[in-house]
């Protein structure tokens, strides 16, 4: 139960970490018409999102096997942790590349950002969405909170940097037979990986305005120290499973 309760919280800090949620939060909260309630809007969508994507490796480990259900020593179930385990650690060494070339944290509210290939694609096919995504673009209030709300759900229920984090955790939540200490797990993971969706709606409620501010000198700390700190919770908790992997790996 430690172990895994141990590699939930891994997980949990290094959604925690994870400076995408909180710039994007944070831009979000500074909208000039309705920051107060975007910032709720993309708090309940990136709470939605992670357990969205944490219901993802649930259902993934109830279906290839776990120690709270059948067909624990299976090779599906191996090989749904050797999965894990590489794209944790494919992860983290990505974070690490990051860090070292100090590649600047993506921030829609630049004018120079520049989105990533599967985002341009999905901009080019899907125009009327993209705009209406555009932090940029000048919506009526309720379209505001709608966009906030997606944007939450989109950063941490989608992201390719806290997606499969959010999976690794569910899958792991089910290497907890005893119903008591899995929840007891559950709000350990929830606890920690909601803190970035939360704060910017924390920070507008008891410091209106502060934000922008706040996303300035969060971008200088975590564009290095950030990217280490999740390179080191990936790389550990990549090598954890992939440790349960082999020890559960069926022998006939």
């Amino acid at each position: 139960m430690g172990a895994h309760l141990a590699v939930l919280a891994t997980l949990a800090l290094a959604i925690l970490f994870s400076p995408e949620t909180l710039v994007l939060g944070l831009v979000v909260a500074s909208d000039k018409k309705v920051p107060r309630e975007a910032s709720l809007a993309f708090a309940i969508g990136a709470i939605v999102g992670i357990a969205f994507a944490t219901g993802v490796g649930v259902l993934i480990a109830y279906l290839t096997g776990t120690p709270a259900v059948p067909r624990h020593d299976s090779w599906p179930g191996f090989i749904v942790r050797i999965l894990i385990a590489v794209a944790l650690l494919v992860i983290g060494i990505h974070r690490a590349i990051g860090a070292i070339r100090h590649k600047p944290i993506a921030d829609v509210s630049e004018p120079d950002h520049q989105p990533s290939k599967l985002r341009a694609r999905i901009m080019q096919r899907f125009p009327a969405l993209a705009r209406r995504l555009n932090p940029q673009t000048d919506l009526p209030v309720r379209q505001r909170i709608s966009r906030a709300t997606l944007a939450g759900f989109a950063v941490c229920g989608l992201h390719p940097k806290v997606f499969p984090i959010a999976i690794a955790a569910g899958h792991q939540l089910l290497q907890i037979s005893d119903r008591s200490e899995r929840s007891l797990g559950i709000l350990v993971f929830a606890a920690i990986a909601v803190v970035p969706a939360l704060a910017p709606a924390v920070i507008e409620m008891f410091s209106p305005g502060a934000s922008g501010r706040i996303k300035d000198g969060y971008e200088r700390i975590m564009k290095v120290h950030g990217r280490w700190i999740i390179a080191v919770l990936l790389v550990a908790a990549a090598a954890f499973v992939g440790h349960n992997a082999l020890e559960h790996m069926p022998r006939s």
